[in-house]
Parts: C-alpha cells; sequence; structure tokens
C-alpha cells in the first residue's frame, strides 16, 4: 500500500472505462498530483481540549486519478465523490477522522474536475454516463451490493512534516489498512485537512478493467480536502 490517505477514500482503482474515441493522453503524474490548497491565513492545529467537528460536503472536496498505461487506449479519468460525511475529533485529549459517501455520488469526468487536474480534453455527458455505469458494474465498484465507501483512522501522530494518520478504508465491501500524511489546519472553528495517497483496486478484491486495447492501471490516486465546522 502506498504511503499516504488523506480521508476516504478509493476509491476507485481500475475505474471501468467506456470505450470512446482515444483523446489525448493526459500530462504526467506530477501535472495531476495537485491537491486543493489550504488557505494561507489557516494555520497549524496545535494540541488543545479534543473538538468534534461535522465535515461539510459542500465545503470538502475528494476526488481520485486514474492515469491509463502508456501502451493502453483506454482514457485517463478522475472521478469526484459527492455527499461526503463524517466527522473529525481534534484536540489534545484524542484525534479521530471518520468519513463516507454513497459509490452512487461518483461523478466521472466532469469538464471543471479534468480542467483542474490538466487533462486538456473533455468527454460528452453519454461518454460520462458509459464511464459511471462501467464504475458501479458488478465487476468493478458493485455498487448494488456494496453502497459505500467509508474510511475511519485508528492512529493519528504528529510527525514534523505533518500528522501521520493510519487507518481502515473499505472499498466494494472489503478493508484495506491506509497510512498518509496529513497536513490539518484550523482558523475560525473550521478545520481543514489535506492530503494524497494511492490504492490498488485488487486490494479491494476488483481486478483493472480489460477489455481489448483498452485497459487501466491497478493503482490510483486519491486527492482529499476535509473541510469541518464546529
Amino acid at each position: 500500500m502506498t504511503y499516504a490517505l488523506a480521508a476516504a477514500l478509493s476509491l476507485i482503482s481500475n475505474l471501468a472505462v467506456a470505450e470512446v474515441p482515444p483523446i489525448e493522453k493526459a500530462p504526467t503524474e506530477e501535472a495531476v498530483e495537485q491537491t486543493a490548497e489550504t488557505p494561507a491565513q489557516f494555520e497549524e492545529v496545535l494540541p488543545t481540549p479534543s473538538t468534534a467537528y461535522s465535515i461539510s460536503d459542500a465545503d470538502s472536496l475528494l476526488y481520485v486519478v486514474l492515469v491509463a498505461p502508456e501502451d493502453s487506449k483506454a482514457h485517463d479519468h478522475v472521478v469526484k465523490a459527492a455527499d461526503v460525511e463524517g466527522r473529525i475529533t481534534w484536540g489534545e485529549a484524542g484525534r479521530e477522522i471518520s468519513v463516507s459517501f454513497p459509490v452512487s455520488s461518483l461523478a466521472p469526468d466532469l469538464d471543471d474536475m479534468r480542467a483542474m487536474v490538466g487533462f486538456e480534453d473533455t468527454l460528452k455527458a453519454k461518454h460520462q454516463a458509459a464511464v459511471k455505469k462501467h464504475l458501479l458494474a458488478e465487476d468493478q465498484l458493485d455498487g448494488a451490493k456494496f453502497d459505500t465507501v467509508s474510511f475511519t483512522s485508528t492512529q493519528i501522530d504528529k510527525t514534523d512534516t505533518g500528522w501521520f494518520v493510519t487507518g481502515n478504508l473499505e472499498i466494494h465491501g472489503q478493508t484495506a489498512v491506509i497510512e498518509t500524511l496529513l497536513t490539518v489546519k484550523e482558523a475560525n472553528g473550521v478545520l481543514i485537512s489535506t492530503g494524497t495517497f494511492e490504492i490498488s483496486g485488487t486490494d479491494f478484491g476488483f481486478a483493472p478493467y480489460a477489455k481489448g486495447p483498452f485497459t487501466n492501471a491497478d493503482t490510483m490516486t486519491v486527492h482529499v480536502k476535509l473541510a469541518a465546522a464546529e
């Protein structure tokens, strides 16, 4: 398992890809590793009595980037999660992160998301719908049977560069241990946690999508920004 979280979530390596006309290959991985920036006015959280924060879906951003192998004719994809909910407890008395979202909320290849991660072209609405259909299919996320992706931390430790988070990520009804480094900052009662980590679909019981020359990589990059308020 690759070093990094960012609270939820898979989601989703091996996103099933609809066979739409090939588009220009996306930029390098460096170009897509863009986690939402934390406002400069936010300060690094110092130990205080623990406070419970509720995660705001409207102010959070959780998405997965899947870059196809160089020899594949599949498209690169970005999939955004919605209806994100959960709680963050933070302070001297204890720290815990719990977050989840329904797989039905996953939105593949929205125009603004593709632009944000550096993909040069867009996909038509019918192609976005086809990607989602494959994504939720029985041989991938199996959304009809496993309707939720969730993450719960088991340990959070302070390091020189941030907060090292260990926890259980559940996708496709299977759980894997995730480790990642988070930046956690607070201002005016709002807690912002950001991070990036990689996952593999095979760790959650499903193989990369493959159909002829259209194949996906097993690994994907999860980007997380969780905004939570008291």
